[in-house]
């Protein structure tokens, strides 16, 4: 990959005078389980390059490639697509120092294909000894990949990175009652019994929980309490649309001339940190060689900035924040990387207290209905539960849950202590907060 890496910068360079190649290649293993069995072992390549070029009319062209014996022809087609290309607000970084984060961990590539199948089987017999009519599948790979990044600036930047992961999900299906309920994580490292552990104790909670089916109470005046995960699933996806350089740049993000104002509680404080080390998503630069940093979305309650890529930078005038992230397929664009928000003040095993009757929130079906742009969630429960003095008591069915981020993380309760992992890519804690429109079918 090297030698057709530098041939392919050296013609871009002499073509079109800016270039940049990025190239990937990665190799995952994987055992998968369907309805309680092995379905299927199998191991995946895949490798690529991608040019990219800035033609001597400022315009951007891009092309790229899986077959070796087709890199010369990037050149010709970058430049021909360039003619057509938008244009770039932005240079090639030149060479930097970057920051040392763990990216790679060797004891995933010693999880065996024996190892997946014993996890695999002992989670789904755990799930089965107690709900054995349940349909269980469940996904565990692990996988390793390396990235090397070259301009016409200086730049000559790589890293390496693992994984290994492992999900499950379950059905129960009872009469015209179908529940779903799912789990995972991913780790740099080997996923390991502890791991696994955690994944079905979680499930079987979910399920227990899940038995009794009862009414849900309706109304704005209502505690609604988020676990990591639905606190991940409700509010995320509207809160980080303001703070995306796409929306920023097309002016359509509500937190245009908001930076630096007070617009949430001031227990909230919410980072993007691609430097915590050992999460699969950390990473030393971003995929146009820009040094990665930690960036505080919101501190202390207060609006910090946007995330960037060099295109939406240069187009809002700033700088980029080191989040141009990409596929071989596609040119770069601002994305995160491991989200993180501070815990509170109250003990995680504390935020049931004083609920007289609420809502928990779990898992949401059709997210995004509302004008997430402008900060609004509108999404049925998938999975939820009633809470009564301070228990669950059962799962609700036919809810609805809806509001604005900015009006319901200004109503917060309480917020636990010590933040979750979700997804292996998330570090979140339970929050409790009224405004949230609660309303049901019944």
């Amino acid at each position: 990959m090297t030698n057709h890496y530098e041939h392919l910068l050296d013609l871009a360079t002499t073509a079109h005078g800016n270039a940049e190649v990025f190239a990937v290649a990665s190799e995952r293993r994987h055992v998968e389980f369907e309805a309680n069995r092995p379905k299927n072992i199998g191991q995946s390549q895949s490798s690529g390059i991608a040019l990219r070029i800035i033609n001597k009319d400022g315009r951007i062209g891009f092309s790229s490639t899986s077959d070796n014996d087709k890199i010369d022809e990037l050149v010709d087609r970058a430049g021909t697509l360039a003619e057509y290309g938008a244009k770039a607000k932005f240079q090639f970084p030149e060479a930097s120092d970057y920051p040392d984060v763990a990216t790679s961990d060797d004891s995933a590539a010693d999880v065996s294909d024996g190892d997946m199948l014993a996890f695999g089987r002992s989670a789904i017999d755990a799930i089965l000894s107690e709900f054995p009519e349940a349909l269980c599948s469940a996904d565990f790979s692990k996988s390793s990949g390396d990235q090397r990044l070259r301009n016409s600036n200086g730049v000559d930047a790589q890293h390496s990175r693992t994984s290994c992961s492992f999900y499950m999900g379950v059905e129960l299906i009872r009469g015209t009652d179908m529940l779903s309920v799912w789990d995972g994580t991913v780790l740099t490292g080997a996923i390991d019994e502890p791991n696994v552990d955690g994944i079905v104790s979680r499930l079987l909670t979910k399920l227990r929980n899940s038995e009794n089916i009862v009414d849900a109470p309706s109304g704005k005046d209502v505690p609604v309490l988020f676990s990591p995960v639905g606190f991940n699933g409700t509010f995320l996806p509207p809160l980080l649309s303001g703070f995306s350089g796409k929306n920023v740049a097309s002016g359509s993000s509500p937190l245009i001339d908001r930076w630096g104002e007070k617009l949430l509680d001031e227990r909230i404080s919410i980072s993007d940190d691609p430097l915590h080390p050992m999460t699969p998503v950390a990473r030393p630069m971003d995929d146009e060689g820009i040094p990665s940093r930690c960036l505080d979305f919101v501190r202390n309650g207060v609006i910090g900035e946007p995330f960037l890529d060099l295109q939406t930078a240069g187009e809002i005038g700033e700088s980029s924040t080191g989040c141009g992230m990409r596929s071989i397929a596609s040119t770069p664009s601002p994305s995160t990387s491991f989200i993180t928000m501070s815990g509170g003040e109250t003990p995680n095993e504390a935020m049931f207290d004083g609920i007289k009757q609420g809502i928990l929130v779990e898992q949401l079906l059709g997210a995004g209905q509302g004008n997430e742009l402008g900060g609004d969630f509108r999404a049925n429960l998938s999975l939820g539960f009633l809470i009564e003095d301070g228990e669950v008591v059962g799962r609700v069915k036919d809810t609805m849950i809806s509001g604005n981020v900015y009006q319901t993380l200004n109503n917060v309760e309480a917020i636990s202590k010590d933040p979750e992992s979700v997804w292996g890519t998330r570090s979140l804690p339970w929050v409790r907060t009224r405004g949230v429109e609660v309303s049901t079918s019944s």
